[in-house]
């Protein structure tokens, strides 16, 4: 194997090795891994840190004496909990490779793909680039859900970038959108009471939250087709708090609602579609909308679609196509800032967030060239 592709795996394996489990582990550890690697190959990495002084991301950037596009290559930092460690065959942050695999959690999502994407900064620091400026942005709080990083990045940079790319795993084809979602916190209020009184029953407010849990199991949507989405959107029930105790009838009922949006089903529509569950099960219930995106598609024949399906048909020796996702990620935010983005291929693997996690080595070799040619190819054309 080349001295570039052990160099890849060996930072890779660093990064593994140093815990970066979102909520658990302060990111400082594994970002200093990453700023350190860059500082010793010659680039000048940046610390962001969001508005609570925390740091949140590494940010390198590069410019052309020309002027041009500015390019974003993201890939994040931080990771899933590991779980039970006693579950895995390997210690989860052993960073061991065995039998063509990069071992430990983190391993593909996504430090192969800091690692790889340090290591194309390096090489456009080197070579130059024929015109504009690219920047290539490690997050360390994307799996809180919170999106520091990008955020951070985007404050720092004074304007949005003209374009990205995420590097998650897998390299099934170049994804150019994803649904949206919007996600609330219900309400729904009971009459408290003893459990065994036998006249006085209180209104049991879990059983409201347990009705509305039912209608949604199988949710009827709105007839809004939508050609891009056609898999529809989706809606799923993913808490429900209340209740102290055996004996008394629970007064207050917290459901959390995760709606998956397309672009003909979007917040707006979602938000009345869901009222009206609600009122049929409780008229009174509350309802809070926690956050919301919406869902975003990228041409297929954009500039940056077309870098990198062409670069990855090119690395991997067989043909790409892009098409969207259910899940949404990070694109969804840049897109709402007018950032075109894609989901680029990546390493295989396995186990994502679940126990023994692993990245395929082989496949290194393959996303380091498209990214190369990508990111060449797109900052080259006028």
């Amino acid at each position: 194997m080349s001295a570039q592709h052990d160099s890849i795996v060996a930072l890779a394996s660093r990064l593994v090795t140093t815990p970066s489990c979102a909520g658990i582990d302060p990111p400082e550890a594994v970002l200093q891994v990453a700023r350190a690697w860059l500082e010793e190959n010659g680039l000048a990495p940046r610390l962001l840190h969001d508005g609570e002084g925390r740091a949140v991301a590494v940010l390198v950037e590069i410019q052309s004496a020309e002027p041009g596009p500015v390019l974003c290559l993201d890939a994040c930092i931080d990771t899933a909990p590991a779980g039970d460690p006693g579950q895995w065959s390997a210690p989860p942050f052993s960073g061991a490779v065995r039998d063509g695999r990069l071992l430990g959690r983190g391993a593909a999502d996504s430090k192969a793909g800091v690692a790889i994407l340090a290591h194309v900064a390096r090489h456009f620091a080197k070579s130059g680039l024929p015109r504009g400026t690219l920047h290539v942005l490690f997050g360390a709080d994307e799996h809180t859900g919170r999106f520091g990083g990008v955020r951070a990045y985007l404050d720092a940079v004074g304007r949005p970038p003209d374009a990205a790319s995420l590097g998650y795993p897998g390299n099934d084809g170049v994804i150019n959108g994803s649904r949206g979602f919007l996600r609330a916190r219900l309400r729904f209020a009971g009459v408290a009471a003893h459990s065994g009184d036998a006249e006085r029953r209180g209104v049991n407010a879990l059983s409201k939250a347990a009705t509305f849990a039912l209608t949604l199991a199988e949710p009827a949507f709105p007839d809004v087709h939508d050609d891009v989405f056609s898999f529809g959107p989706a809606a799923t029930v993913t808490r429900i708090e209340g209740g102290e105790g055996f004996s008394v009838v629970p007064d207050l009922a917290v459901c959390h609602v995760d709606i998956r949006l397309t672009r003909a089903f979007d917040a707006a529509l979602a938000t009345r579609w869901l009222k009206d569950i609600v009122g049929a099960v409780d008229a009174e219930a509350g309802i809070e909308i926690v956050d919301s995106w919406p869902a975003y598609v990228v041409p297929r024949d954009d500039r940056l679609v077309q870098s990198f399906t062409r670069a990855a048909s090119a690395a991997f020796g067989r043909p790409f196509a892009a098409d969207v996702c259910g899940p949404s990620n990070i694109g969804n935010l840049l897109a709402a800032r007018g950032v075109p983005t894609v989901c680029a291929p990546g390493v295989s693997f396995g186990n994502m967030h679940a126990t023994d996690e692993w990245a395929d080595i082989s496949s290194i070799g393959p996303v380091y060239a498209m990214y190369c040619e990508a990111a060449l190819s797109f900052l080259s054309r006028p």
